[in-house]
Protein backbone atom coordinates (compact mmCIF):
# COMPACT_ATOMS: atom_id res chain seq x y z
CA UNK A 1 0.00 0.00 0.00
CA UNK A 2 1.30 3.43 -0.92
CA UNK A 3 2.38 5.52 2.09
CA UNK A 4 0.69 8.85 2.80
CA UNK A 5 2.21 11.58 0.58
CA UNK A 6 4.72 13.65 2.51
CA UNK A 7 4.27 17.27 3.44
CA UNK A 8 5.46 19.70 0.82
CA UNK A 9 9.26 20.24 1.02
CA UNK A 10 10.78 23.69 0.80
CA UNK A 11 11.11 24.81 -2.82
CA UNK A 12 14.60 24.85 -4.24
CA UNK A 13 15.44 27.17 -7.09
CA UNK A 14 11.86 28.26 -7.85
CA UNK A 15 8.71 29.53 -6.23
CA UNK A 16 5.43 27.75 -6.87
CA UNK A 17 2.17 29.49 -7.61
CA UNK A 18 0.46 26.82 -5.54
CA UNK A 19 1.53 28.83 -2.50
CA UNK A 20 -1.12 31.33 -3.60
CA UNK A 21 -4.21 29.45 -4.81
CA UNK A 22 -5.83 32.60 -6.23
CA UNK A 23 -2.76 33.43 -8.35
CA UNK A 24 -3.64 35.09 -11.65
CA UNK A 25 -2.07 33.84 -14.91
CA UNK A 26 0.05 37.01 -15.08
CA UNK A 27 1.36 36.45 -11.54
CA UNK A 28 1.98 32.79 -12.33
CA UNK A 29 4.02 33.79 -15.36
CA UNK A 30 6.08 36.17 -13.23
CA UNK A 31 7.12 33.33 -10.91
CA UNK A 32 8.85 31.61 -13.84
CA UNK A 33 11.64 34.18 -13.54
CA UNK A 34 12.38 32.91 -10.04
CA UNK A 35 13.92 29.70 -11.44
CA UNK A 36 17.33 30.77 -12.61
CA UNK A 37 17.98 27.41 -14.28
CA UNK A 38 15.47 27.97 -17.10
CA UNK A 39 16.91 28.79 -20.52
CA UNK A 40 15.80 31.79 -22.61
CA UNK A 41 13.74 29.68 -25.01
CA UNK A 42 11.99 27.95 -22.12
CA UNK A 43 11.24 31.26 -20.42
CA UNK A 44 9.83 32.72 -23.62
CA UNK A 45 7.65 29.67 -24.25
CA UNK A 46 6.26 29.60 -20.72
CA UNK A 47 5.52 33.32 -20.78
CA UNK A 48 3.66 32.92 -24.06
CA UNK A 49 1.78 29.95 -22.62
CA UNK A 50 0.65 31.59 -19.38
CA UNK A 51 -0.29 34.93 -20.93
CA UNK A 52 -2.23 33.45 -23.85
CA UNK A 53 -6.05 33.84 -23.84
CA UNK A 54 -7.48 31.10 -21.68
CA UNK A 55 -9.63 28.41 -23.28
CA UNK A 56 -11.43 25.67 -21.42
CA UNK A 57 -9.71 23.93 -18.53
CA UNK A 58 -9.02 20.81 -20.64
CA UNK A 59 -7.65 22.94 -23.50
CA UNK A 60 -5.29 24.74 -21.13
CA UNK A 61 -3.96 21.47 -19.67
CA UNK A 62 -3.34 20.09 -23.13
CA UNK A 63 -1.60 23.26 -24.28
CA UNK A 64 0.77 23.07 -21.28
CA UNK A 65 1.66 19.44 -22.11
CA UNK A 66 2.14 20.16 -25.86
CA UNK A 67 4.46 23.08 -25.09
CA UNK A 68 6.59 21.04 -22.68
CA UNK A 69 6.82 18.09 -25.12
CA UNK A 70 8.13 20.48 -27.79
CA UNK A 71 10.67 22.06 -25.44
CA UNK A 72 11.88 18.69 -24.13
CA UNK A 73 11.81 16.90 -27.46
CA UNK A 74 9.55 14.20 -26.00
CA UNK A 75 6.61 12.44 -27.68
CA UNK A 76 4.21 11.87 -24.78
CA UNK A 77 3.01 14.13 -21.98
CA UNK A 78 0.67 13.01 -19.17
CA UNK A 79 -0.88 14.81 -16.20
CA UNK A 80 -2.20 12.40 -13.58
CA UNK A 81 -3.97 12.52 -10.23
CA UNK A 82 -2.59 10.26 -7.47
CA UNK A 83 -4.64 9.30 -4.44
CA UNK A 84 -3.59 6.35 -2.23
CA UNK A 85 -2.70 3.60 -4.76
CA UNK A 86 -4.96 5.02 -7.47
CA UNK A 87 -3.61 6.88 -10.49
CA UNK A 88 -6.02 8.60 -12.89
CA UNK A 89 -5.02 10.38 -16.09
CA UNK A 90 -6.37 13.94 -16.22
CA UNK A 91 -4.87 15.02 -19.57
CA UNK A 92 -2.58 13.36 -22.12
CA UNK A 93 -0.74 14.16 -25.38
CA UNK A 94 0.15 11.22 -27.66
CA UNK A 95 -0.39 8.65 -24.88
CA UNK A 96 0.33 4.90 -25.27
CA UNK A 97 -2.69 2.73 -26.17
CA UNK A 98 -5.28 2.63 -23.36
CA UNK A 99 -3.74 5.55 -21.47
CA UNK A 100 -6.26 8.17 -22.47
CA UNK A 101 -7.90 10.79 -20.29
CA UNK A 102 -9.92 9.13 -17.50
CA UNK A 103 -7.94 5.88 -17.57
CA UNK A 104 -7.16 4.45 -14.11
CA UNK A 105 -4.27 2.24 -13.02
CA UNK A 106 -2.63 1.17 -9.74
CA UNK A 107 -0.10 3.84 -8.78
CA UNK A 108 2.56 1.27 -7.90
CA UNK A 109 2.43 0.01 -11.49
CA UNK A 110 3.48 3.40 -12.89
CA UNK A 111 6.76 5.28 -13.03
CA UNK A 112 4.97 8.10 -11.15
CA UNK A 113 5.01 5.98 -7.99
CA UNK A 114 8.66 6.91 -7.46
CA UNK A 115 7.88 10.59 -8.01
CA UNK A 116 5.24 10.48 -5.26
CA UNK A 117 7.46 8.54 -2.86
CA UNK A 118 10.40 10.92 -3.32
CA UNK A 119 8.19 14.00 -3.63
CA UNK A 120 10.62 15.31 -6.20
CA UNK A 121 11.68 15.29 -9.83
CA UNK A 122 13.07 12.08 -11.37
CA UNK A 123 14.64 11.64 -14.82
CA UNK A 124 15.91 8.63 -16.81
CA UNK A 125 17.69 9.34 -20.08
CA UNK A 126 17.91 5.61 -20.94
CA UNK A 127 15.61 3.24 -19.04
CA UNK A 128 17.17 0.18 -20.66
CA UNK A 129 20.49 0.90 -18.94
CA UNK A 130 18.84 1.40 -15.53
CA UNK A 131 18.93 -1.99 -13.72
CA UNK A 132 16.30 -0.96 -11.13
CA UNK A 133 13.73 -0.49 -13.89
CA UNK A 134 14.33 -3.65 -15.96
CA UNK A 135 11.33 -5.47 -14.46
CA UNK A 136 9.17 -2.44 -13.69
CA UNK A 137 5.47 -3.24 -14.35
CA UNK A 138 5.00 0.15 -16.06
CA UNK A 139 7.07 -1.07 -19.05
CA UNK A 140 4.24 -3.39 -20.07
CA UNK A 141 1.83 -0.51 -20.74
CA UNK A 142 4.23 2.40 -21.19
CA UNK A 143 7.28 1.16 -23.13
CA UNK A 144 9.25 4.40 -22.66
CA UNK A 145 13.00 4.46 -23.08
CA UNK A 146 13.41 7.97 -21.65
CA UNK A 147 11.30 9.56 -18.91
CA UNK A 148 11.16 12.69 -16.76
CA UNK A 149 8.49 13.68 -14.19
CA UNK A 150 7.79 16.04 -11.28
CA UNK A 151 5.17 16.11 -8.51
CA UNK A 152 2.12 18.38 -8.75
CA UNK A 153 0.95 20.10 -5.58
CA UNK A 154 -2.57 21.47 -5.13
CA UNK A 155 -3.83 23.29 -2.04
CA UNK A 156 -0.63 22.39 -0.19
CA UNK A 157 -0.81 18.61 -0.86
CA UNK A 158 0.97 16.31 -3.32
CA UNK A 159 -1.96 15.19 -5.45
CA UNK A 160 -0.42 14.08 -8.76
CA UNK A 161 2.41 14.15 -11.26
CA UNK A 162 3.25 15.52 -14.67
CA UNK A 163 5.47 13.24 -16.76
CA UNK A 164 6.97 13.10 -20.22
CA UNK A 165 8.20 9.99 -22.03
CA UNK A 166 9.60 8.88 -25.35
CA UNK A 167 10.14 5.52 -27.04
CA UNK A 168 13.75 6.41 -27.77
CA UNK A 169 16.56 6.93 -25.31
CA UNK A 170 18.22 10.33 -25.10
CA UNK A 171 21.73 10.83 -26.33
CA UNK A 172 22.61 12.68 -23.10
CA UNK A 173 21.20 13.03 -19.62
CA UNK A 174 18.44 15.50 -18.97
CA UNK A 175 19.95 18.92 -18.29
CA UNK A 176 19.44 21.11 -15.26
CA UNK A 177 17.24 23.37 -17.36
CA UNK A 178 15.13 20.36 -18.45
CA UNK A 179 14.48 19.48 -14.83
CA UNK A 180 13.74 23.12 -14.03
CA UNK A 181 11.27 23.23 -16.92
CA UNK A 182 9.34 20.18 -15.68
CA UNK A 183 9.33 21.40 -12.07
CA UNK A 184 8.11 24.88 -13.11
CA UNK A 185 5.48 23.37 -15.37
CA UNK A 186 4.27 21.18 -12.47
CA UNK A 187 3.92 24.32 -10.31
CA UNK A 188 1.98 26.17 -13.00
CA UNK A 189 -0.32 23.18 -13.50
CA UNK A 190 -0.92 23.00 -9.73
CA UNK A 191 -1.98 26.63 -9.70
CA UNK A 192 -4.22 26.07 -12.71
CA UNK A 193 -5.91 23.10 -11.00
CA UNK A 194 -6.37 25.12 -7.79
CA UNK A 195 -8.13 27.89 -9.69
CA UNK A 196 -10.36 25.40 -11.47
CA UNK A 197 -11.28 23.70 -8.19
CA UNK A 198 -12.03 27.09 -6.62
CA UNK A 199 -14.23 27.97 -9.62
CA UNK A 200 -16.14 24.67 -9.29
CA UNK A 201 -16.67 25.22 -5.56
CA UNK A 202 -17.92 28.75 -6.18
CA UNK A 203 -20.23 27.53 -8.93
CA UNK A 204 -21.58 24.83 -6.62
CA UNK A 205 -22.10 27.28 -3.77
CA UNK A 206 -23.88 29.73 -6.07
CA UNK A 207 -26.08 26.92 -7.37
CA UNK A 208 -26.95 25.84 -3.82
CA UNK A 209 -27.62 29.45 -2.84
CA UNK A 210 -29.86 29.93 -5.89
CA UNK A 211 -31.74 26.75 -5.03
CA UNK A 212 -32.15 27.81 -1.39
CA UNK A 213 -33.40 31.22 -2.51
CA UNK A 214 -35.94 29.61 -4.84
CA UNK A 215 -37.18 27.37 -2.02
CA UNK A 216 -37.42 30.34 0.35
CA UNK A 217 -39.27 32.35 -2.29
CA UNK A 218 -41.72 29.49 -2.79
CA UNK A 219 -42.35 29.17 0.96
CA UNK A 220 -42.65 32.94 1.36
CA UNK A 221 -45.16 33.32 -1.46
CA UNK A 222 -47.28 30.32 -0.44
CA UNK A 223 -47.26 30.97 3.31
CA UNK A 224 -50.74 31.65 4.67
CA UNK A 225 -49.33 33.94 7.38
CA UNK A 226 -49.13 37.55 6.11
CA UNK A 227 -45.44 38.48 5.96
CA UNK A 228 -43.21 41.21 4.54
CA UNK A 229 -39.55 42.17 4.36
CA UNK A 230 -38.72 45.74 5.40
CA UNK A 231 -35.74 47.93 6.27
CA UNK A 232 -34.94 49.90 9.42
CA UNK A 233 -37.02 52.82 8.09
CA UNK A 234 -40.15 50.68 7.78
CA UNK A 235 -40.08 50.62 3.96
CA UNK A 236 -41.45 47.37 2.53
CA UNK A 237 -39.24 45.66 -0.02
CA UNK A 238 -41.19 42.42 -0.49
CA UNK A 239 -44.62 41.19 0.58
CA UNK A 240 -46.34 37.86 0.22
CA UNK A 241 -49.84 37.55 -1.29
CA UNK A 242 -51.36 36.79 2.13
CA UNK A 243 -50.49 40.29 3.42
CA UNK A 244 -51.83 41.97 0.30
CA UNK A 245 -55.06 39.98 0.70
CA UNK A 246 -55.32 40.94 4.39
CA UNK A 247 -54.97 44.64 3.58
CA UNK A 248 -57.09 44.43 0.42
CA UNK A 249 -54.40 46.15 -1.66
CA UNK A 250 -52.28 45.09 -4.63
CA UNK A 251 -48.75 43.88 -3.77
CA UNK A 252 -47.18 46.22 -6.32
CA UNK A 253 -48.86 49.20 -4.68
CA UNK A 254 -47.82 48.15 -1.17
CA UNK A 255 -44.19 47.51 -2.16
CA UNK A 256 -43.84 51.14 -3.19
CA UNK A 257 -44.83 52.30 0.31
CA UNK A 258 -43.97 51.83 3.95
CA UNK A 259 -45.47 50.49 7.16
CA UNK A 260 -46.71 53.90 8.29
CA UNK A 261 -48.65 54.45 5.03
CA UNK A 262 -51.31 51.91 6.05
CA UNK A 263 -50.96 51.98 9.85
CA UNK A 264 -53.10 53.73 12.44
CA UNK A 265 -51.13 56.85 13.56
CA UNK A 266 -51.55 55.97 17.25
CA UNK A 267 -49.72 52.66 16.74
CA UNK A 268 -46.77 54.02 14.76
CA UNK A 269 -44.86 55.77 17.56
CA UNK A 270 -44.01 52.51 19.33
CA UNK A 271 -43.10 50.92 15.96
CA UNK A 272 -40.79 53.78 15.02
CA UNK A 273 -39.08 53.63 18.42
CA UNK A 274 -38.63 49.86 18.00
CA UNK A 275 -37.12 50.29 14.51
CA UNK A 276 -34.65 52.84 15.87
CA UNK A 277 -33.73 50.47 18.72
CA UNK A 278 -33.22 47.65 16.19
CA UNK A 279 -30.99 49.85 14.06
CA UNK A 280 -28.95 50.71 17.17
CA UNK A 281 -28.62 47.02 18.01
CA UNK A 282 -30.52 47.35 21.28
CA UNK A 283 -33.26 44.81 20.42
CA UNK A 284 -33.84 42.14 17.77
CA UNK A 285 -37.54 41.42 18.33
CA UNK A 286 -40.63 43.57 18.83
CA UNK A 287 -44.32 42.80 18.98
CA UNK A 288 -47.48 44.75 19.67
CA UNK A 289 -51.19 44.79 18.80
CA UNK A 290 -51.33 46.89 15.63
CA UNK A 291 -54.07 48.48 13.57
CA UNK A 292 -53.96 48.81 9.79
CA UNK A 293 -56.26 51.02 7.74
CA UNK A 294 -57.91 49.12 4.90
CA UNK A 295 -58.58 50.55 1.46
CA UNK A 296 -62.17 51.31 2.48
CA UNK A 297 -61.09 52.92 5.75
CA UNK A 298 -61.88 49.86 7.88
CA UNK A 299 -59.69 48.97 10.88
CA UNK A 300 -57.73 45.71 10.52
CA UNK A 301 -56.34 44.52 13.84
CA UNK A 302 -53.23 42.32 13.85
CA UNK A 303 -50.53 41.18 16.23
CA UNK A 304 -47.41 42.63 14.63
CA UNK A 305 -44.08 40.81 15.06
CA UNK A 306 -40.80 42.37 13.88
CA UNK A 307 -37.56 40.33 13.84
CA UNK A 308 -34.10 41.46 12.69
CA UNK A 309 -32.86 39.01 10.04
CA UNK A 310 -29.68 40.83 8.99
CA UNK A 311 -28.56 43.73 11.17
CA UNK A 312 -25.70 44.67 8.81
CA UNK A 313 -27.95 45.08 5.75
CA UNK A 314 -30.95 46.24 7.75
CA UNK A 315 -33.33 43.42 6.85
CA UNK A 316 -36.40 42.93 9.06
CA UNK A 317 -39.06 40.24 8.77
CA UNK A 318 -42.55 41.43 9.73
CA UNK A 319 -45.31 38.93 10.47
CA UNK A 320 -48.96 39.83 10.93
CA UNK A 321 -51.41 37.64 12.83
CA UNK A 322 -54.99 38.63 11.97
CA UNK A 323 -56.91 39.32 15.20
CA UNK A 324 -60.30 40.06 13.64
CA UNK A 325 -61.81 36.67 14.41
CA UNK A 326 -60.21 36.62 17.87
CA UNK A 327 -61.59 40.08 18.64
CA UNK A 328 -65.07 38.94 17.57
CA UNK A 329 -64.91 36.00 19.96
CA UNK A 330 -63.61 38.22 22.77
CA UNK A 331 -66.41 40.73 22.31
CA UNK A 332 -68.98 37.95 22.28
CA UNK A 333 -67.49 36.48 25.46
CA UNK A 334 -67.42 39.91 27.15
CA UNK A 335 -71.09 40.47 26.34
CA UNK A 336 -71.94 37.06 27.81
CA UNK A 337 -69.99 37.80 30.99
CA UNK A 338 -71.65 41.17 31.32
CA UNK A 339 -75.06 39.56 30.94
CA UNK A 340 -74.23 36.94 33.60
CA UNK A 341 -72.92 39.63 35.95
CA UNK A 342 -76.13 41.64 35.56
CA UNK A 343 -78.15 38.56 36.46
CA UNK A 344 -76.19 37.90 39.69
CA UNK A 345 -77.81 39.12 42.93
CA UNK A 346 -76.16 42.18 44.46
CA UNK A 347 -73.81 41.54 47.38
CA UNK A 348 -71.96 43.66 49.90
CA UNK A 349 -69.28 45.88 48.39
CA UNK A 350 -65.76 44.57 48.85
CA UNK A 351 -63.24 47.32 49.65
CA UNK A 352 -60.53 47.53 46.98
CA UNK A 353 -56.85 47.92 47.66
CA UNK A 354 -56.90 50.65 45.05
CA UNK A 355 -59.24 52.62 47.30
CA UNK A 356 -56.40 52.91 49.81
CA UNK A 357 -54.06 54.62 47.35
CA UNK A 358 -53.48 58.36 47.66
CA UNK A 359 -55.50 60.63 45.40
CA UNK A 360 -53.36 62.25 42.72
CA UNK A 361 -53.56 65.78 44.16
CA UNK A 362 -52.54 64.71 47.67
CA UNK A 363 -49.83 62.45 46.23
CA UNK A 364 -48.25 65.35 44.32
CA UNK A 365 -48.25 67.57 47.41
CA UNK A 366 -46.64 64.89 49.56
CA UNK A 367 -44.13 64.11 46.80
CA UNK A 368 -42.97 67.75 46.89
CA UNK A 369 -42.54 67.39 50.65
CA UNK A 370 -40.53 64.16 50.24
CA UNK A 371 -38.24 65.85 47.69
CA UNK A 372 -37.63 68.73 50.09
CA UNK A 373 -36.95 66.33 52.97
CA UNK A 374 -34.56 64.32 50.80
CA UNK A 375 -32.65 67.46 49.83
CA UNK A 376 -32.51 68.70 53.46
CA UNK A 377 -31.02 65.47 54.81
CA UNK A 378 -29.06 64.40 51.70
CA UNK A 379 -30.93 61.10 51.54
CA UNK A 380 -31.81 59.24 48.33
CA UNK A 381 -35.33 59.16 46.97
CA UNK A 382 -36.52 56.72 44.29
CA UNK A 383 -39.58 56.87 42.01
CA UNK A 384 -41.14 53.58 40.85
CA UNK A 385 -43.64 53.48 37.99
CA UNK A 386 -45.44 50.17 37.34
CA UNK A 387 -47.68 49.23 34.43
CA UNK A 388 -49.46 45.89 33.91
CA UNK A 389 -48.40 44.53 30.50
CA UNK A 390 -51.07 44.38 27.76
CA UNK A 391 -53.71 45.39 30.33
CA UNK A 392 -56.12 46.65 27.66
CA UNK A 393 -56.02 43.28 25.91
CA UNK A 394 -56.49 41.53 29.27
CA UNK A 395 -59.64 43.57 29.96
CA UNK A 396 -60.94 42.99 26.46
CA UNK A 397 -60.41 39.24 26.66
CA UNK A 398 -61.47 38.51 30.25
CA UNK A 399 -63.69 41.43 31.12
CA UNK A 400 -63.33 44.60 33.16
CA UNK A 401 -64.04 42.83 36.45
CA UNK A 402 -61.19 40.37 35.83
CA UNK A 403 -58.89 43.29 35.00
CA UNK A 404 -59.83 45.04 38.24
CA UNK A 405 -59.04 41.89 40.22
CA UNK A 406 -55.65 41.59 38.53
CA UNK A 407 -54.81 45.26 39.19
CA UNK A 408 -55.84 44.88 42.84
CA UNK A 409 -53.54 41.87 43.22
CA UNK A 410 -50.61 43.74 41.68
CA UNK A 411 -51.36 46.77 43.89
CA UNK A 412 -51.36 44.50 46.95
CA UNK A 413 -47.96 43.11 45.99
CA UNK A 414 -46.55 46.62 45.64
CA UNK A 415 -48.15 47.78 48.90
CA UNK A 416 -46.73 44.80 50.83
CA UNK A 417 -43.27 45.31 49.34
CA UNK A 418 -43.07 48.93 50.48
CA UNK A 419 -43.18 50.64 53.87
CA UNK A 420 -46.13 52.50 55.34
CA UNK A 421 -44.17 55.72 54.99
CA UNK A 422 -43.79 55.23 51.23
CA UNK A 423 -46.28 57.01 48.98
CA UNK A 424 -48.47 55.03 46.54
CA UNK A 425 -50.95 56.32 44.00
CA UNK A 426 -52.54 55.51 40.65
CA UNK A 427 -52.03 57.75 37.65
CA UNK A 428 -54.63 58.68 35.07
CA UNK A 429 -53.28 56.08 32.61
CA UNK A 430 -53.82 53.28 35.15
CA UNK A 431 -50.14 52.83 36.07
CA UNK A 432 -49.13 52.62 39.74
CA UNK A 433 -46.54 55.03 41.12
CA UNK A 434 -44.58 54.73 44.37
CA UNK A 435 -42.20 57.13 46.13
CA UNK A 436 -39.55 55.19 48.06
CA UNK A 437 -37.99 57.42 50.67
CA UNK A 438 -34.40 56.81 51.84
CA UNK A 439 -33.96 54.28 49.03
CA UNK A 440 -31.09 54.43 46.56
CA UNK A 441 -31.01 52.94 43.07
CA UNK A 442 -29.78 49.51 44.22
CA UNK A 443 -32.53 49.18 46.79
CA UNK A 444 -35.16 50.36 44.32
CA UNK A 445 -34.04 47.82 41.70
CA UNK A 446 -34.15 44.98 44.24
CA UNK A 447 -37.65 45.96 45.35
CA UNK A 448 -38.85 46.33 41.75
CA UNK A 449 -37.50 42.91 40.76
CA UNK A 450 -39.28 41.31 43.73
CA UNK A 451 -42.54 42.96 42.69
CA UNK A 452 -42.07 41.90 39.07
CA UNK A 453 -41.37 38.25 39.99
CA UNK A 454 -44.28 38.13 42.44
CA UNK A 455 -46.62 39.53 39.75
CA UNK A 456 -45.54 36.92 37.20
CA UNK A 457 -46.21 34.16 39.76
CA UNK A 458 -49.77 35.26 40.56
CA UNK A 459 -52.34 32.43 40.51
CA UNK A 460 -56.11 32.36 40.54
CA UNK A 461 -56.62 35.12 37.98
CA UNK A 462 -58.44 34.71 34.68
CA UNK A 463 -55.17 34.83 32.74
CA UNK A 464 -51.40 35.31 33.15
CA UNK A 465 -50.22 38.75 34.24
CA UNK A 466 -46.81 40.43 34.02
CA UNK A 467 -45.68 43.97 34.67
CA UNK A 468 -43.02 46.40 33.46
CA UNK A 469 -41.36 48.82 35.88
CA UNK A 470 -39.48 52.08 35.31
CA UNK A 471 -37.23 53.56 38.01
CA UNK A 472 -35.28 56.72 38.68
CA UNK A 473 -33.44 58.01 41.75
CA UNK A 474 -32.76 61.44 43.26
CA UNK A 475 -29.71 61.57 45.57
CA UNK A 476 -28.84 65.14 46.57
CA UNK A 477 -26.03 66.47 48.71
CA UNK A 478 -27.04 67.40 52.30
CA UNK A 479 -28.64 70.86 52.67
CA UNK A 480 -28.62 71.36 48.91
CA UNK A 481 -30.38 74.50 47.72
CA UNK A 482 -31.36 72.94 44.38
CA UNK A 483 -34.46 70.75 44.60
CA UNK A 484 -35.39 68.15 42.02
CA UNK A 485 -38.41 68.92 39.91
CA UNK A 486 -41.35 66.60 40.62
CA UNK A 487 -42.45 66.52 37.00
CA UNK A 488 -38.90 65.78 35.82
CA UNK A 489 -38.58 62.85 38.23
CA UNK A 490 -41.89 61.36 37.09
CA UNK A 491 -41.00 61.94 33.46
CA UNK A 492 -37.68 60.09 33.84
CA UNK A 493 -39.48 57.17 35.49
CA UNK A 494 -41.93 57.24 32.55
CA UNK A 495 -39.02 57.06 30.07
CA UNK A 496 -37.56 54.10 31.96
CA UNK A 497 -40.98 52.38 31.83
CA UNK A 498 -41.23 52.96 28.07
CA UNK A 499 -37.77 51.45 27.66
CA UNK A 500 -38.88 48.34 29.57
CA UNK A 501 -41.96 48.06 27.34
CA UNK A 502 -39.96 48.61 24.16
CA UNK A 503 -37.41 45.96 25.06
CA UNK A 504 -39.98 43.21 25.48
CA UNK A 505 -42.04 43.91 28.63
CA UNK A 506 -41.90 41.99 31.94
CA UNK A 507 -38.66 43.70 32.96
CA UNK A 508 -37.24 46.50 35.11
CA UNK A 509 -35.36 49.44 33.63
CA UNK A 510 -33.60 52.26 35.51
CA UNK A 511 -32.90 55.80 34.29
CA UNK A 512 -30.35 57.65 36.42
CA UNK A 513 -30.81 61.27 37.42
CA UNK A 514 -27.31 62.74 37.25
CA UNK A 515 -26.40 63.75 40.84
CA UNK A 516 -23.73 66.18 42.00
CA UNK A 517 -22.63 65.10 45.47
CA UNK A 518 -19.72 67.17 46.88
CA UNK A 519 -17.49 65.64 49.52
CA UNK A 520 -18.02 67.26 52.95
CA UNK A 521 -15.49 66.03 55.44
CA UNK A 522 -17.35 67.78 58.31
CA UNK A 523 -20.75 66.22 57.57
CA UNK A 524 -22.05 63.78 60.07
CA UNK A 525 -21.86 60.16 58.84
CA UNK A 526 -25.04 58.88 57.22
CA UNK A 527 -26.35 55.38 57.63
CA UNK A 528 -26.10 53.46 54.34
CA UNK A 529 -29.37 53.36 52.46
CA UNK A 530 -30.57 50.46 50.40
CA UNK A 531 -33.57 48.23 50.11
CA UNK A 532 -36.36 49.48 52.41
CA UNK A 533 -37.57 46.88 54.90
CA UNK A 534 -41.37 46.44 54.90
CA UNK A 535 -43.07 47.67 58.05
CA UNK A 536 -43.91 44.97 60.55
CA UNK A 537 -47.46 44.85 61.85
Amino acid sequence: MLPTPPARPPSSGYSSPVDTPELSPQAAAATVFLNENLGPAQLQALFTLTLAPAGTFSEQLREYLVTACRLLGMTTGILGHAEANRYEIMAAVNPPPGKVEGAIAPLNETFCNEVVEQAGCIAYANIATTPALEAHPALKSMPFQSYIAAPVWTEGRLTGTVCFGDNSPRAADFSVSDRALVETLASLLGGLIDRENARKRLTSELSNLRLAYQEMELLFSRCQLPMAIMDFHGHWTRLNPALAQLLGTERSELQRGALEDVSHPADMQACQEALLAMQAGEITHFEQPHRYLGRQGQIIEVMLHLDVIDSHSGVILSQHQDLSEQRSHEESLARMRHKLASMAPPGPAVPSVLDKLLPAEIFEQQLDGEIARSARHGQPLSILLLNVDAFTDFNRQYGRAAGDRALQQVSTILRNATRKSDLLSQRDDGSLIAVLGQTDSSGAIILAERVRHATAELHGLDGPVTCSIGLTCYHPAPDTLTLANRLELCERAQHALKKAKRQGRNRVRFLELEPVIPTDTFASPQAPSGFPSPDLP
